[in-house]
């Protein structure tokens, strides 16, 4: 059974017709989005355009990963995008597969994505960390592109990165006797893409927050250093 990548996702999102309007953004705050059915509201910068994007399916045609949210920016070097989606109990080999291991959930799913421009490279290989208490982890991978048959072309092969941050979105129990996929309902994905290194602090410093709790960094910055 295979998982659509966030590659897929990210074509829907360029394809995609209509805007999700968040109500009343800050003029210079970060955008603001809740997902009201996880109880999640999530913070990104003002620079991304929000898109709506359809359920992604799998090739039996069940709802695997929903894809709640997308949002994107363009400049000269390239664009920037990620999509927020949550896996849930349909497709069970991956809602399993995550649960049992994020680390690896992580590592195996942002280099997937990146096998379309070529071979990929492991940033860094998944981190585990905790986000509100729930276990989460993030793996990052680049892929240089093949080279342009140009011979008059004095451009460098272009560089794609990718980062992928998964956690659960229920706080599991460690001493019950279920294990972590039988307790937790969804595990919530963030996949970035860019063409600018640069940037994937700016894309990582989105903030969460689960209802009832205090905002969180999805990934707390001292990790990655």
């Amino acid at each position: 059974m295979v998982f659509r990548s966030a590659v897929s996702f990210l074509l829907l999102a360029a394809c995609a017709t209509g805007f999700s309007q968040a109500p009343a953004q800050p003029a210079n705050g970060p955008r603001v989005f809740h997902d009201q059915s996880l109880g999640i509201t999530y913070f990104y910068p003002q620079r991304f355009t929000p898109v709506k994007l359809a359920p992604a399916r799998l090739e039996t045609g069940q709802n695997c990963a929903h894809s709640s949210l997308s949002g994107s920016f363009s400049t000269p070097i390239g664009t920037s995008a990620f999509v927020i989606s949550n896996i849930g109990k349909v497709c069970p080999n991956v809602f399993q597969a995550a649960a049992k291991d994020l680390d690896a959930f992580t590592r195996e799913q942002v280099t997937r994505d990146l096998k379309g421009y070529g071979v990929p490279k492991v940033e860094r290989d998944g981190i585990h960390y905790t986000v509100d208490g729930r276990p989460a982890s993030i793996a990052i991978a680049s892929v240089k592109h093949p080279a342009t048959n140009d011979p008059n072309s004095i451009l460098p092969p272009k560089v794609t990165y990718a980062a992928k941050a998964c956690m659960l979105a229920e706080i599991p129990n460690r001493h019950s006797k279920q294990s972590v996929a039988e307790q937790v309902r969804h595990i919530v994905c963030f996949d970035f893409t860019t063409a600018e290194k640069d940037l994937l602090p700016e894309m990582l410093a989105f903030t969460v927050q689960f209802d009832g709790s205090g905002p969180e960094p999805l990934v707390p910055g001292g990790i990655l250093h």
